[in-house]
C-alpha cells in the first residue's frame, strides 16, 4: 500500500480561512480542508499524471498561461464562504497544457 502525502501546511491555512470566514467551530472547518485534500489527491490519482498540475490561477501565478482552449484534467468542487452557494469547483490543468506568459 503507498502511503499518502499531503500537504499539511496547505490543510491548516485552508482551515484557518474556512473557520475565519464562516461561524463554524474550527473541527468543523479543519475536516473540511480534509475532505478538500483528499478528494484532489483521489483525482489526481485517477487522472494518473505524472505532471505538476495547478489551477489556472496557480499557472498564472507561477508565470504560465493556460494553452487556450485545453480541457481541464479534473475538476473538484471545493468550500467557499465568499460565494452565494458556499462552494466553488476549480478545474486543474497540467504542466504540458501551459505555456509561459508573453508580456
Amino acid at each position: 500500500m503507498m502511503k499518502r502525502t499531503y500537504n499539511l501546511s496547505h490543510i491548516m491555512k485552508k482551515a484557518w480561512t474556512l473557520f475565519n470566514a464562516t461561524e463554524r467551530t474550527f473541527a468543523q472547518c479543519l475536516r473540511q480542508a480534509w475532505i478538500e485534500a483528499k478528494a484532489f489527491a483521489k483525482a489526481l490519482k485517477d487522472a494518473m499524471t505524472d505532471e505538476e498540475v495547478h489551477t489556472w490561477y496557480g499557472w498564472k501565478e507561477l508565470g504560465y498561461e493556460v494553452i487556450h482552449e485545453s480541457k481541464n484534467i479534473f475538476q473538484i468542487t471545493v468550500a467557499d464562504p465568499k460565494t452565494k452557494s458556499g462552494t466553488r469547483v476549480l478545474s486543474y490543468f497540467k504542466k504540458s497544457q501551459v505555456q509561459l506568459m508573453m508580456e
